[in-house]
């Protein structure tokens, strides 16, 4: 008799979670069925229709007052598949229908996974309001709970049985990221460089997000324009969104030159060479898994310290060792940030070398989805 099915449910399947569906699927021997509905209009988060082992049932996503609550049906999968042995729920407060659906994956005899950040990075821990209590409620109430860092498993910890909570650190498919390095170092920098028509000693800074106010473009802007009083040096500008006619427009009043707006690179090929050949990754806004993206490639990172109020970034920033593979500035502080980048400048190589030992020993595949693994194994061995 085959074994029952695992479900998860999701929002959305962003294309950088492929490669951890793949991968977990194979683990469970293909008993994962991927249940996950489209983003809202004008998302940049990307779900992709791609090949794959995983089965896969796409929902029509009910969203309401604009992006802030949604609903997704669910019943029919059980239907379909038949009762799961575990079903992962993607945690998220936003989801009016999360509750319903781990009440009923109980009914059926499913142990229940819950799977993410359990906080917000708009608010400080130490001020919990009426969400983080629903957030740790809801943990307390399933079998196991699959946390994104050290600090989601800290954090749960207060209202969750440590046998309870694994630790699945977020990454991408850094098997691929660390092929394309391996690739790159076998061609040379000083070749990749000149593949990319770049000065060999000519500082290269590269910025790799979503252009939008929270990441900080407009200040990556005052931050080059500081750096150029060094001499001449290079900027790309990897992403796309509503913040670049402004930065064009504060590029050409600013004088500066250098600046190279490439568009989203969704495909790590087509991103790899830049960052390779580059110094350093400036993020003077909030960071989450480019820290991932950039330290497989061997690229240290320079973004500030969060402020007093608020978490501010995502859980990957505790890959972030200042003074090792990036540097933390404080706060909001254009002189200190821009000493910090030349301090990487100045250390490329040890900042590099400890960016990829970095990824190699803690941000791999295999290490995230062995600690998904473990937590449906224990869940499936605790069933209601």
């Amino acid at each position: 008799m085959a074994a029952p099915p695992i479900f998860y449910f999701a929002r959305m399947l962003p294309a950088y979670r492929h490669a951890v569906m793949e991968r977990l699927n194979e683990r469970l021997d293909g008993r994962l069925v991927v249940v996950y509905g489209q983003p809202p209009a004008g998302n940049p988060v990307l779900s992709k229709e791609v090949e794959g082992s995983f089965r896969r049932v796409v929902r029509r996503n009910l969203w309401f007052r604009d992006t802030t609550l949604h609903a997704q049906y669910f019943k029919d999968v059980f239907s379909t598949f038949g009762d799961p042995a575990v079903v992962i729920a993607e945690e998220s407060p936003r989801s009016i229908t999360l509750p319903w659906l781990l009440r009923y994956a109980r009914h059926r005899g499913a142990a229940r996974v819950l799977w993410g950040m359990f906080f917000s990075m708009k608010r400080s821990l130490e001020k919990p309001n009426l969400f983080d209590r629903y957030r740790l409620t809801m943990a307390r109430n399933v079998e196991a709970c699959i946390c994104y860092s050290r600090l989601t498993r800290d954090h749960l910890a207060q209202a969750v049985p440590e046998e309870r909570l694994f630790l699945a650190q977020n990454t991408l498919d850094t098997d691929t990221l660390f092929a394309l390095r391996r690739t790159l170092e076998a061609e040379g920098r000083d070749a990749v460089r000149r593949r990319l028509g770049l000065d060999a000693d000519r500082p290269v800074y590269v910025y790799m997000a979503q252009l939008i106010a929270d990441k900080g473009p407009r200040a990556l802007l005052d931050i080059f324009a500081r750096l150029r009083r060094d001499g001449p040096a290079t900027l790309f500008v990897i992403g796309g969104g509503p913040q670049e006619a402004p930065m064009k427009r504060q590029a050409e009043r600013l004088g500066l030159k250098d600046i190279y707006f490439l568009g989203a690179m969704p495909h790590f090929e087509a991103s790899a060479p830049y960052l390779f050949a580059a110094d350093a990754l400036l993020m003077p806004g909030y960071v989450g898994l480019v820290i991932n993206h950039a330290f497989a490639m061997g690229l240290p990172i320079v973004a500030p310290e969060p402020p007093e109020d608020r978490l501010f970034h995502a859980p990957e920033i505790e890959s972030l060792v200042h003074g090792q593979n990036g540097m933390m500035p404080p706060w909001n502080d254009v002189d200190a940030f821009v000493g910090a980048t030349r301090h990487v400048i100045a250390h490329r190589a040890d900042f590099s070398r400890h960016a990829i030992d970095y990824a190699e020993r803690h941000l791999t595949l295999d290490q995230m989805v062995d600690g998904m693994v473990d937590a449906i194994r224990y869940a499936e061995a605790h069933r209601p």
